[in-house]
């Protein structure tokens, strides 16, 4: 939010916004295969906590240069390349590490009290961060150096460990074998083309600063409340999930969280005011929860113990190239403008999952 903010009030340029903003996706789509195999024949928990002190550290350097007035805008740029690499260590080996953790039959349960604890903090961590905007650019980042710092302390005290099976081959030959496994699965091969459809679901992203700012009037506070009310629809949407856990059919799940995002986008696009588009923000975090809980989910559980870390690197791979989604909205805002870019977008993202979907029937029947 901060990075985004400070970048279009320094450029007024939703096109570097976009760029800039895009930098950790594109790190994470480079090297997120490599990821998935150092989760699969490396120690999780170690790989873990070393890569969220390096992000913390990415933070605590650009809260530094911001407080000594020697931060520039594309300072960020190899900031978010190193965060966005250290991130493609990270994710897959926490989707992995979490089913070490909870195992398979709680795993529904787990994500959907972790993407709540997520929420929560989208919900009070926009409006703070405009607050914290406020103060001082550099407070945020001070704020959100000190979080990941905790977060990397707090997995000191988890006990679990995962314990590799040398696979006896190099990492090389281990990323081929988990694309050919990715491949030769139907429903796997599907949800990550599902995911791909991220790279147009993305395009509303760069969006939302610019609305604030220039259509409705609003300064650093609204921004963060407008984005806090995208936590506060999916904190809704984790919640009913958790509850309802051992009820829900994975697949439908996927299917009603695709049209309503998308649907959310269409109305986000064409919002008049504050209202409709506070509306248009808690629909989209209903949908993100339903996203966000069952394509990964559904993944984790149907790949073997031997290939998850190196599934979930493809998913993260696929799903990230939304951050490549600030690019193209980002130029196609500047030259088309707003609401046609995410016409635009909504049609790329449905054409792309629903074919996956009609073509795909263990995805529509995954309970």
């Amino acid at each position: 939010m901060a990075q985004a903010w400070i970048v279009l009030e320094r450029t007024d340029s939703p096109m570097l916004m976009g760029l800039v903003n895009a930098m950790p996706g594109i790190a994470i789509i480079s090297i997120s295969l490599i990821g998935g195999a150092l989760a699969d024949r490396t120690e999780r928990w170690q790989l873990l906590w070393r890569t969220k002190l390096v992000i913390t550290s990415m933070a605590f350097l650009t809260a530094v240069l911001l407080t000594t007035d020697l931060f520039e805008w594309w300072h960020l740029i190899p900031i978010s390349l190193v965060t966005g690499s250290m991130f493609a260590l990270h994710n897959p080996t926490s989707q992995a590490f979490a089913v070490d953790v909870v195992g398979q039959e709680r795993l529904i349960s787990a994500s959907s009290l972790n993407t709540g604890i997520s929420m929560t903090a989208t919900i009070a961590g926009p409006s703070v961060g405009g607050i914290l905007l406020l103060l001082g650019q550099d407070m945020a980042f001070y704020v959100l150096a000190g979080l990941y710092g905790f977060s990397a302390l707090m997995i000191f005290f988890v006990k679990t460990r995962y314990v590799p099976v040398p696979s006896g081959r190099n990492m090389i030959s281990d990323i081929k074998d988990g694309l050919a496994y990715s491949y030769r699965t139907p429903i796997i091969r599907a949800l990550l083309i599902i995911g791909s459809s991220a790279l147009f679901m993305g395009t509303y992203q760069p969006a939302i600063p610019v609305k604030v700012q220039d259509e409705l009037g609003l300064g650093e506070f609204g921004y963060g409340v407008i984005l806090g009310l995208n936590g506060v629809g999916a904190l809704i949407g984790s919640a009913v999930l958790f509850a309802l856990s051992k009820r829900i059919r994975k697949g439908y799940l996927l299917i009603s969280a695709l049209l309503l995002f998308n649907a959310s986008v269409g109305l986000f696009a064409v919002a008049p005011n504050v209202i409709l588009t506070g509306i248009s923000m808690i629909t989209l975090g209903l949908a993100f929860s339903g996203w966000m809980i069952s394509v990964p989910v559904l993944l984790q559980t149907t790949a073997s113990e031997e290939m998850r870390g190196r599934v979930m690197s493809l998913y993260f791979m696929v799903v990230l190239t939304h951050q490549l989604g600030w690019i193209i909205g980002g130029i196609g805002i500047e030259t088309i403008g707003t609401a046609p870019t995410l016409f635009l977008g909504v049609v790329g993202g449905l054409t792309v999952a629903g074919s996956a979907i009609i073509l795909t029937p263990a995805v529509r029947k995954a309970r």
